[in-house]
């Protein structure tokens, strides 16, 4: 355990000609976890993890010799808000990077939410009027912060993401959920209005990875096998649509990026979404986002009827909710390669609200949804969550498990003998593609090597596997699957 000293306590008010410093109390914590970030430069905020509780300071207040520069910027800072001075003037003489970067958040950023966006642990923020920041860390799930904010500092927070975004959020528009633009962050804002009737506002900030985690890291983590993900990429090879079903926050984007990097290079890929958080490592990708505001409106529908227009490999739909599964369907039937994300409990609850109103899918185009990987997060021990996913097939109108989450041995297991002798949909394949079961299983077994190799490999030089990125894993999957798949010709 590491020791701190404090509870960490802000004082906030939006206007004092003050520096506000992220620093402990006199309380004294024990720390289960306790790291720097940003950890590719000068670090500028010190992250303890205690019980439940995620901390976090300035960094500079371990620094005496800085702590003095303080009150001399603070001399200065009147005169900005006074107009006698240019705040860019001030930011170009402060040579201490740690000081700089606490005077933009509070006056050109977003202030004490700031070190949110720069720990890459940080998946999600729920800010709400005068209740302690809620986040959720990739390693510890959901945590209570150390800094609460009050309605008028959330209610100018709120309009200063909606400012950066160029979106409207008003009284009149208490509503909204757009991209902002610094972090690429989806943001969504309930506005304090009659709505709320004027008691609270909230800001719910959904982040996405720097470096989105590849299969190799989920593999790492227990969350797939090799054998589930080699017989996933194998659909995703072949252009078998892929539905990844699952509730809140557990880890359906996350493992549909990791999915979409195994596309083989050069294909040509579309992608609809209403928010932009898929990252395809494509060379030929065409990204398109929905378009809420103005006179000329686009809806996630209008862009899926222009993808299946287009000679595309892949069409990839962020989420599906209404109408546009209809559309999404469609493109299943031309022979696009469908991977999506729905939420849904279980493949059976996907499958009843697919066929039901508003969607109310024909049951013969839901007859082509063959693959389904159930997403599922558990507490192992207090405080720290596990993700495990499984993979079911829908194969003569009835859903089988193919691999399944056996928790006394915490091991992704092959339920099935030959999941390429088993199902008839693998007949598809053949058909398609021209190729025959023995290759698809000769294919199959050398993926699983392939994966094994790689991950031998990649572990053994960097312990984190934050290489091969995801950028760069299919062009070493696939090359290495072409020698393998020479050797055994």
């Amino acid at each position: 355990l590491f020791r701190i000293m404090g509870r960490f306590t802000v004082s906030i008010d939006f206007g004092e000609v003050k520096l506000k410093i992220l620093k402990p109390s006199s309380r004294e914590l024990s720390c289960i976890d306790l790291y720097n970030t940003p950890s590719h430069q000068k670090p500028l905020y010190t992250v303890c993890i205690t019980e439940g509780l995620y901390i976090v300071f300035d960094s500079i207040i371990q620094d005496p010799g800085a702590i003095k520069e303080i009150s001399k910027i603070e001399e200065r800072l009147y005169d900005v808000l006074v107009g006698e001075e240019s705040i860019i003037d001030l930011l170009e003489e402060i040579k201490d990077e740690r000081l700089k970067h606490i005077v933009e958040r509070q006056y050109t950023g977003y202030d004490v939410l700031e070190p949110f966006f720069l720990d890459p642990n940080i998946i999600n923020v729920h800010v709400m009027s005068d209740k302690p920041v809620q986040v959720h860390h990739r390693v510890y799930g959901r945590l209570l912060t150390n800094l609460t904010l009050t309605h008028e500092e959330v209610v100018d927070l709120a309009l200063r993401f909606a400012a950066a975004a160029g979106k409207p959020l008003s009284e009149a528009l208490p509503l909204a959920s757009f991209v902002e633009p610094k972090y690429e962050a989806r943001i969504s804002v309930v506005f304090s209005s009659d709505v709320t009737m004027r008691r609270s506002a909230t800001i719910d900030i959904r982040k996405l990875a720097e470096l989105p985690w590849t299969v190799l890291k989920l593999i790492h983590l227990g969350s797939l096998s090799f054998e589930e993900t080699a017989f996933l990429w194998l659909m995703v090879k072949y252009k078998i649509p892929i539905l990844i079903v699952g509730g809140l926050m557990t880890g359906k984007t996350t493992l549909a990026t990791a999915l979409l990097a195994l596309i083989p290079p050069g294909s040509r890929v579309f992608t609809v979404e209403d928010t932009p958080e898929i990252r395809i490592p494509a060379t030929y990708w065409t990204r398109t986002t929905t378009r809420e505001y103005g006179e000329y409106k686009i809806s996630v529908f209008d862009l899926l009827k222009t993808s299946v227009r287009l000679s595309e490999d892949y069409i990839i739909v962020g989420e599906i909710r209404g109408e546009e599964a209809r559309e999404w369907a469609h493109s299943i039937l031309l022979g696009h390669c469908a991977i999506t994300t729905f939420h849904a409990e279980s493949p059976e609850a996907a499958l009843l609200r697919l066929l039901s109103p508003p969607i109310s899918l024909d049951p013969q185009v839901v007859k082509m949804l063959n693959v389904f990987v159930k997403t599922n997060v558990t507490e192992k021990e207090p405080g720290k969550k596990i993700f495990r996913h499984e993979v079911y097939v829908q194969d003569e109108n009835i859903i089988k498990p193919v691999f399944t989450y056996n928790p006394v041995r915490d091991k992704i297991e092959l339920v099935v003998e030959n999941p390429l002798r088993t199902f008839k949909f693998i007949d598809r394949i053949e058909l398609t593609h021209r190729v025959s079961r023995d290759m698809l299983e000769r294919e199959y077994k050398a993926m699983i090597t392939v994966l094994e190799e790689t991950y031998r490999e990649a572990i053994s030089a960097d312990p984190t596997l934050e290489t091969p990125t995801y950028r760069e894993l299919a062009e070493i999957l696939y090359k290495k699957l072409e020698e393998k798949l020479q050797l055994t010709q």
